[in-house]
C-alpha cells in the first residue's frame, strides 16, 4: 500500500509492536509490483501477452488455435473460397480435408483480437469491413472488398493469401457479412 497508516485507528498507532509488524507485512506483500505486470501483461491489450491475450481472445470471441484447411481440391470458380484448382491439377474432394491446427502467436493473435473487436462493433458498410482488412493483411499487401451489385461481394486479394490466411477470412464470425449478400474471393492478377 502507498500509506497503509492512514487505515489504523488511532488506538494502535502508537504500538510500536503492531506498527512494526504491518511495517514488515507491507514490506513483504507490497502489491504495485503485481498490479504493474498485471497492467502491462493482461489489461493493455497492446502489451498483453500469453495469459492476457488469452483472456482478450475469450472477451471478443476468437480463440488463438485456428483449424487450417491445407490442400488444393479439384473445384470450379464458383466455390469461391481459393482452394479450388483446374482439371488434372488437384485430387476430389471427398469430405475429410487435410486440416491441421495451427497455434498463434502473440503478434498474430493481438491482430486476430483487434480484426474481431472492430467487426463486433462493424456497421457492416464497405469501408468498415476495408479497415477490418486492411489490419489484418497490411503487411502482405493490398486487400479490399467489391460490391459486385448483384447480392454478391468479393474479397480481392493483391497477393496469394497463404492456407492461414484463408482461414482467418473463412473463420465464422471474424468478417461481418450483411444478410443475404454471397461472400467469394478472388486473387487479382
Amino acid at each position: 500500500m502507498i500509506d497503509y497508516r492512514q487505515t489504523v485507528i488511532t488506538q494502535y498507532r502508537d504500538s510500536l509492536t503492531l506498527m512494526r509488524l504491518l511495517d514488515d507485512w507491507n514490506d513483504d506483500i507490497d502489491p504495485r509490483a503485481f498490479f504493474s505486470a498485471w497492467l502491462v501483461n493482461v489489461w493493455n491489450i497492446e502489451t498483453a501477452t500469453g495469459y492476457g491475450l488469452d483472456i482478450w481472445g475469450r472477451i471478443v470471441g476468437v480463440s488463438r488455435i485456428i483449424k487450417i484447411q491445407s490442400g488444393k481440391y479439384l473445384g470450379f470458380s464458383e466455390a469461391d473460397d481459393l482452394t479450388e484448382e483446374p482439371w488434372n491439377t488437384a485430387p476430389w474432394y471427398v469430405g475429410n480435408g487435410n486440416t491441421n491446427s495451427s497455434n498463434l502467436t502473440d503478434e498474430a493473435f493481438r491482430t486476430l483480437i483487434f480484426a474481431k473487436a472492430l467487426a463486433n462493433i462493424s456497421d457492416g458498410s464497405i469501408s468498415s469491413l476495408n479497415h477490418i482488412l486492411t489490419i489484418l493483411f497490411s503487411a502482405d499487401g493490398p486487400v479490399y472488398v467489391r460490391d459486385n451489385g448483384d447480392l454478391t461481394m468479393t474479397y480481392v486479394f493483391s497477393f496469394a493469401p497463404s492456407d492461414l490466411q484463408i482461414s482467418i477470412v473463412e473463420l465464422d464470425g471474424l468478417l461481418p457479412t450483411p444478410a443475404g449478400v454471397t461472400v467469394g474471393y478472388e486473387v487479382a492478377s
